[in-house]
Parts: C-alpha cells; sequence; structure tokens
C-alpha cells in the first residue's frame, strides 16, 4: 500500500537521529542501520529491530487474512535481523485494535505470528495491548543476537565490490498489484500473491554471509532495489551501478507484469517489500559466495552491480547500455517514480 503525506520517512529519520544524542556506553550501532547493536560481552553483540504494519497503510482486510497478517509482521522483522548476519531469540507484540473486532480474527492473527516467529527458534516473551479509535495496527520489536565480530552493516562497501542479491525481485510487488485486482487471473496468480502476503526471511542466508568473513555491507530489500541501494551506498560513502539486464526477475513476475500493464523491471527496482538481501563483497570472493548459498540454502544469488567512488554517483544501466539516475524507489510520504525504462 502507497499512501503521500505531507512528511517524507527518511527525515523523519534523520530528525530522530539529530535529536536523539549520542549512542550509549554499550551501544555499538544506533539509528542508521537495519538493527541497533549492543555490548553484551566482548564475544556478543544483542540485535533489535522494531516495525510495524498499519491496516489500510501496509495492508486491507479484503485481500490480507489474518495469518498472513501475522506471518507478514514476524517476517519483516525476522528480515532485519537476517541483514545484519544475527540470530533471532525473542519478540515483543504491541497490538492496536478497534473495539469491533472480532475474536476469531484476533486468534488468527496470532497464530500466524507465533507459528512464523517458532518456525524461526523465536519464542514471543510479551508486549502490549491497547484499544484503537481506527485502523488495526501490528508492531513487533524482536531481539537477537551475533557475534562480535561477525555483524554486517550498511557501511562497510567499497568501490571495486560487486553487489549481488539473494531470490528473486519484483514478484512482491507483482503479487500486490495482483490482490488489488481480485478479478485479474493469471495461472502463476497464487504463487506470486504468496510473495507478497508471507515473504520469506533470508536468516540462513544472512548467518552464512555473515559467517563467511567476505561480505562487506548487507541491507535487506524492503523498499525496492533503488532505494535499498542508495540507502546502503549512502551509509557506505560510496557511489554504484545497477546493471538492468542483470536483474533476477521470474517468470512469474514478468507474466504477471505483463497482465498488469507494467514494466518488470519497475517492480524490480521500485517495487519493495521482496525482503531479499543486497550484499557487496570483494569481486574475487563473489563465485564462491554464490556456490556457497546455492549448495547450503539452496537459495540462487546474482550480481547486479559495482560499487564505485562517491564522485561517480549512482545510477542504473539500461538494458540498452544507456545509463540513467537510479529512480528514488518507495519511501513513506514521497511519491513514487515509474516508466523510466524502455
Amino acid at each position: 500500500m502507497r499512501k503521500k503525506n505531507s512528511w517524507q520517512e527518511f527525515q523523519i529519520i534523520d530528525l530522530i537521529r539529530q535529536r536523539s544524542g549520542r549512542l550509549g556506553v554499550r551501544d555499538q550501532i544506533g539509528i542508521g542501520d537495519d538493527t541497533s547493536a549492543h555490548c553484551v560481552d566482548p564475544r556478543k553483540l544483542e540485535l533489535i529491530t522494531c516495525d510495524a504494519l498499519v491496516e489500510g497503510v501496509h495492508w486491507e482486510s479484503p485481500w490480507c487474512d489474518p495469518e498472513s497478517l501475522g506471518v507478514k509482521s514476524a517476517a519483516v522483522n525476522l528480515s532485519d535481523i537476517a541483514a545484519m548476519g544475527g540470530t533471532p531469540q525473542r519478540a515483543f507484540l504491541v497490538l492496536a485494535l478497534p473495539a469491533k473486532t472480532a475474536r476469531p480474527f484476533i486468534i488468527r492473527l496470532i497464530d500466524g505470528l507465533v507459528g512464523e516467529l517458532s518456525r524461526f527458534g523465536v519464542r514471543l516473551a510479551g508486549g502490549d495491548t491497547v484499544l484503537s479509535p481506527g485502523p488495526i495496527m501490528v508492531s513487533l520489536t524482536v531481539q537477537g543476537t551475533a557475534a562480535a565480530g561477525a555483524v554486517i552493516r550498511r557501511t562497510g562497501a567499497r568501490p571495486g565490490d560487486l553487489l549481488l542479491v539473494t531470490g528473486e525481485l519484483g514478484t512482491a510487488s507483482a503479487g500486490l498489484g495482483l490482490l488489488r485486482r481480485p478479478r485479474l487471473r493469471i495461472p502463476v496468480r497464487d504463487r506470486v500473491v504468496q510473495r507478497w502476503l508471507r515473504p520469506l526471511p533470508r536468516l540462513r542466508e544472512g548467518n552464512l554471509l555473515a559467517q563467511s568473513g567476505k561480505v562487506r555491507a548487507m541491507i535487506d530489500l524492503s523498499d525496492g532495489l533503488a532505494g535499498d541501494t542508495r540507502r546502503l551506498t549512502q551509509a557506505s560513502q560510496t557511489g554504484a551501478c545497477i546493471f538492468a539486464s542483470q536483474l533476477p526477475v521470474s517468470l512469474e513476475a514478468r507474466m504477471a507484469a505483463r497482465a498488469l500493464k507494467c514494466n518488470p523491471l519497475d517492480l524490480a527496482l521500485c517495487g519493495g517489500e521482496d525482503y531479499e538481501l543486497l550484499f557487496s563483497c570483494p569481486s574475487p570472493h563473489a563465485p564462491k559466495l554464490i556456490n556457497k548459498l546455492r549448495k547450503r540454502t539452496g537459495t540462487i544469488c546474482t550480481v547486479v552491480g559495482k560499487i564505485l567512488p562517491q564522485r561517480e554517483g549512482l545510477y542504473l544501466t539500461r538494458p540498452d547500455g544507456c545509463r540513467v539516475d537510479m529512480p528514488s524507489g518507495w519511501e513513506h510520504g514521497a511519491s513514487e517514480k515509474r516508466d523510466f525504462l524502455p
């Protein structure tokens, strides 16, 4: 769901960062990464992240069932832990519900949430329930751990590194498009829709990449490849080039894009909610990492770009070889940019 506002998400984050003060004594990572990180002991860091899903902004009741809402609420938080190379342990839920919310709806939502957390060894350990005068809101905080020397931040990319992404891009956004058009039927509809309703957090992949010691920077793809590449390069103070012809867009996503009358590369770059991992590594290590991920997890991994010096900026090489500025991706409160590809 995309709704415009008078503010923009990352302006608010910058404002909060400016006014929140310095890091605490035990804080290793503060505002501006996928999770915060706090020193538990010399060998271990505690990771904490939180995310909220609001009815009418992130989902609509007619096409998002309660179980899927619970699953997705867990998955989007677990994905942040994955992007740091961590292991999730406990979760804390804040649930805001209108008074008229039916008990069966609540039971199904909690079952979906707890089931997804349990699948990854995470325990729901506490939280709060409040009355909402308007929409339903599901806000989850997840705590995890990582070895002190193995946490992967957004800040480590260096010119010459390759940019790689796990899995496929654009399928989730195509699924959202199909959910919004219930009368639009295509043979792969169910698979495409499930990618949006129930994303898969890449925890095994994130752990493996962290343990390799070869990955310099990483972020999960919640706001589209274009937007999250920009955030990774800003944090690393670099530029980057993305190769449009190398983006891993599935046949199913292309079929859905054709039915939706949109460019599949637009979905891959700006659609968002893929929750794949985007990471950088020195080019000599890329083939081994690709093979290791495939053998250990079954997940494909694709080179999609290259890290450049900051002065060279951020751009996209289109399939015809022409260079264009990177689109902005999607952000709360900002308008979307579309149709920049031929």
